[in-house]
């Protein structure tokens, strides 16, 4: 006969555990299961499946944003070049900045020109990534000499 995992605990050491209160008890597993579900993708941006997805991630947008301001019609796009891509909540922002070794770029033309092409620019994006939504982009123009700063 096989034994049971009770056989070794008394009956009256069992009543004890079962009249005894827990915090889990009452607790649907179902409800328990969506909020360590809700969790886990709170936890942070690029988590759920991994930092080195998410910064494959960037790196296609970062590729395919420089692609698409070389081969853009407006000449003044083909003169920037994505220095980064971060991500922001739902959206990427991107930060430009003229080309090595051209000197004279219209930060204000190009700020212009840049923001009318953002519509090319997810188009191109959308076109080389696989997501279910591509992200809205955000660009920002800085001069070629601009440094990063903490803060």
């Amino acid at each position: 006969m096989k034994k049971s995992i009770f056989s070794e605990v008394s009956s009256l050491e069992a009543r004890k555990l079962v009249d005894e209160l827990r915090p889990d008890d009452g607790v649907d597993p179902r409800e328990e299961a969506k909020r360590r579900r809700k969790e886990r993708r709170e936890a942070g941006s690029g988590q759920a499946h991994g930092v080195h997805k998410h910064e494959q991630f960037l790196a296609q947008a970062r590729l395919a944003i420089d692609t698409a301001l070389r081969t853009a019609a407006t000449p003044v796009l083909n003169r920037l070049t994505v220095r980064e891509v971060v991500q922001e909540g739902g959206s990427l922002v991107v930060v430009v900045t003229p080309m090595e070794g051209d000197a004279q770029v219209d930060l204000v033309e190009a700020t212009r020109a840049v923001q009318h092409a953002i519509p090319m620019l997810r188009r191109e994006l959308a076109a080389e990534i696989t997501r279910k939504e591509t992200p809205n982009l955000k660009v920002v123009v800085l001069p070629r000499e601009a440094r990063k700063t903490d803060g």
